[in-house]
């Protein structure tokens, strides 16, 4: 069997998972999440190099003794160090799969297994996770609540729609019409698809579409009756989650014209661009988000109405969405 880089980042993270439950050092545990890091944007193929000598497994930045020895370990056996293993038999299978989803972290997966039953089987537990979020048995939790309960519903449904993807021109027709449907009224704003659709990648999943506006509540009301919805998802006070008829999802997403560019940027991604850039900022003292860029110093937000600024902010020309890829762009658009 062979591993991809991804595969063995996935190995690292849930690691870091069990650490965190065990209340391991800290220490410890983001060595772990900085190896799984490395692990996604490395340029080389990280298997390869150990088929070739597992010793090159030292030469890979923040990859220590330890954690070289359970990559190791992993390729050569197939099956995880038993040091590592040892810690997983303390966490239900699911909180792996729970914590790929936005805004469940470790601890939060591990308190819903506690607490609630759920399958080993990877499908089985996220069908069962929906069904105790839409019958109510997760707000009655303790530290949980309503709200806690509706965004990890409404999450995990993103989730499991990221599954499935279309081929980009199939996509581009679909958000196309829904963004002739938003200009019919608002034809005065320019509504942007991100993810994977912008990046212009082969294939697309769920299709999010973004706004610079200051009347969010009746863009909205507007979207939410386009008529090819199946079912409103979500409907908040500055973003709404349509599905369709083919069982597709679609979310609108509003913000301020102050603060657009952040957002533009961070759901543009892909992921390893947005890791690489996060950690070229954390360089300059900086931390990113979708409202801005935090200066770690002074704890004031940088906001930013559109991605040139955002990224000439960070040392960067602007870099074209499809050449987000995680590789070598930020050197390749660094301003001189």
């Amino acid at each position: 069997m062979t591993y991809t880089n991804l595969q063995v980042a996935e190995y690292l993270t849930n690691i870091a998972t069990a650490l965190e439950i065990q209340k391991e050092n800290r220490f410890r545990i983001i060595a772990y999440e900085n190896a799984a890091d490395t692990a996604i944007s490395y340029d080389q193929d990280i298997y390869s190099l150990w088929q070739k000598d597992p010793k090159l497994l030292d030469d890979i930045p923040n990859f220590g003794q330890a954690i070289c020895e359970k990559v190791a370990y992993l390729f050569a056996k197939n099956k995880p160090h038993p040091h590592a293993a040892e810690i997983f038999k303390t966490v239900h299978p699911s909180v792996f799969t729970f914590t790929k989803i936005n805004g469940i972290g470790p601890l939060i997966a591990h308190k819903l297994t506690q607490q609630l039953k759920f399958s080993k089987d990877p499908e089985k537990s996220l069908d069962q996770l929906i069904k105790y979020a839409q019958t109510d048995k997760i707000k009655v939790l303790p530290t949980f609540g309503e709200k806690s309960q509706q965004s990890i519903l409404d999450n995990t449904l993103a989730f499991l729609g990221r599954g499935k993807r279309l081929p980009l021109v199939e996509a581009k027709t679909i958000s196309t019409k829904i963004v002739k449907y938003l200009n019919q009224k608002f034809s005065d704003l320019e509504f942007i698809p991100l993810g994977s659709l912008r990046r212009e990648s082969s294939t697309v999943g769920d299709i999010d579409i973004a706004v610079a506006a200051t009347n969010a509540d009746e863009i909205l009301n507007y979207f939410i009756n386009y008529p090819e919805s199946l079912q409103i998802i979500a409907r908040g006070t500055s973003k709404a989650s349509l599905r369709l008829i083919n069982d597709l999802r679609i979310d609108l997403m509003i913000k301020p014209p102050q603060s657009f560019g952040a957002l533009l940027q961070h759901f543009t991604g892909s992921k390893q661009h947005n890791i690489i850039l996060r950690k070229h900022a954390l360089k300059l003292g900086f931390s990113l988000s979708e409202y801005g860029i935090k200066d770690l110093k002074t704890g004031k937000t940088h906001k930013f109405t559109d991605e040139t600024k955002f990224y000439n902010f960070l040392g960067l020309k602007f870099i074209p969405p499809q050449f987000r890829t995680g590789e070598n762009e930020l050197e390749t658009y660094k301003m001189v």
